[in-house]
């Protein structure tokens, strides 16, 4: 596993994802895809490419640069690049090998996707999945110290493969399920091209911030309501309450008459 390879030396890739794993062309046949493999199908490898970004840990780097899905909600945070920040974005490689698909297909990547995923929205979970599923979701665990290290992915990856070997002739399959397989329609504003994220993820933060500011002067007029609810002087105040659940957080005017 060349992720493996890459932390060993003490490195961080920073923009990992599925457009930067690259089949070694010698160790397969193009057969392969259309299920008539004439090569070891074992012995296939993969590599990793697109080091341009990479650097040694941990990485003093401010600018954020890479596809949304495979960011670490962390990075988003304003946490430096790590080790581990690598790892989630392996747990996302792993979900899009399962699924057929690619993660948050159906979403524009923007900043309300960042604020959810910092928020701890993922990939939905999917019926019928293989092994392995487990140690995908402690991948893109959201407390990066609970994520595992390559060393120990790579120790696990190998024994379900060996599980999987000894099994070869009754091999696992998935079950067709309409969570799993190519989708036809990718929302145009999803977008899977490495690009820099750190305006957006200001964009972001300027939205949580004016969230947080309309909780606050929410919760001031609750109190205001409470604290005069015995008034006997008859006048009508007016309380803005917030919809949190709607994407665009639109405001509604709510009448009391106290």
């Amino acid at each position: 596993m060349d992720l493996k390879n890459i932390h060993d030396a003490n490195i961080i890739h920073k923009d990992y994802h599925s457009g930067n794993i690259f089949l070694d062309k010698s160790t397969y046949s193009e057969d392969i895809f259309i299920k008539k493999i004439k090569k070891d199908e074992s012995n296939i490898k993969a590599i990793t490419g697109d080091l341009g970004l990479s650097a040694i840990e941990p990485s003093d780097d401010d600018e954020v640069y890479g596809i949304i899905p495979f960011v670490a909600p962390e990075i988003f945070q304003g946490a430096k690049y790590t080790k581990a920040s690598d790892i989630y974005s392996f747990g996302m490689i792993m979900w899009e090998l399962m699924t057929g698909r690619r993660p948050f297909w159906d979403r524009s990547h923007d900043a309300y996707l960042i604020i959810e995923i910092c928020d701890g929205r993922r990939p939905p979970i999917i019926t019928n999945a293989p092994e392995g599923y487990e140690l995908m979701k402690k991948c893109w665990h959201s407390d990066p110290t609970k994520r595992p290290t390559a060393k120990k992915l790579y120790r696990k990856i190998r024994a379900i493969l060996r599980k999987e070997w000894k099994c070869r002739h009754n091999p696992t399959k998935i079950i067709e399920s309409p969570n799993i397989g190519p989708i036809t329609k990718i929302n145009p504003n999803a977008i899977y091209k490495s690009r820099p994220l750190s305006e957006m993820i200001k964009s972001a933060e300027n939205t949580i911030n004016t969230i947080n500011i309309k909780k606050i002067d929410r919760r001031k007029f609750d109190e205001f309501i409470e604290n005069n609810e015995e008034n006997e002087n008859g006048y009508l105040t007016k309380e803005f309450q917030f919809d949190t659940y709607n994407d665009l957080y639109i405001t509604r005017e709510i009448e009391f008459d106290i």
